[in-house]
């Protein structure tokens, strides 16, 4: 199965989608501050918090968690195509916001 994954497409589609949530967030993926705040936020977020944003209703906090399991999705996509010895990476929005994760 692994030969016919698209790893690059994953990583494109999934990029697509962190950028729609951080723009209905109103968040800049240019601002250092604010990219290291949603990474901060995003370390200590749960399955708990996931939770407690769906049953809140509030749209702000179902789109953070959705923003915040992509990240976890492409985290897990670099990792599947590292393993199988293909080099991907994320673009502009990953970069922004994925190298706060890793400090």
């Amino acid at each position: 199965m692994s030969q016919i994954e698209n790893h690059w497409g994953e990583v494109a589609n999934i990029e697509t989608a962190l950028m729609r949530k951080m723009i209905a967030l109103g968040l800049d993926w240019h601002d250092e501050v604010a990219m290291r705040q949603l990474a901060a936020e995003c370390k200590t977020f749960g399955p708990a918090q996931v939770e407690a944003a769906y049953a809140s209703n509030d749209q702000s906090r179902i789109t953070k968690a959705e923003l915040f399991s992509l990240a976890s999705l492409m985290i897990q996509t670099m990792e599947n195509a590292t393993f199988e010895r293909r080099d991907v990476h994320g673009g502009e929005v990953w970069k922004a916001f994925g190298k706060h994760l890793y400090q």
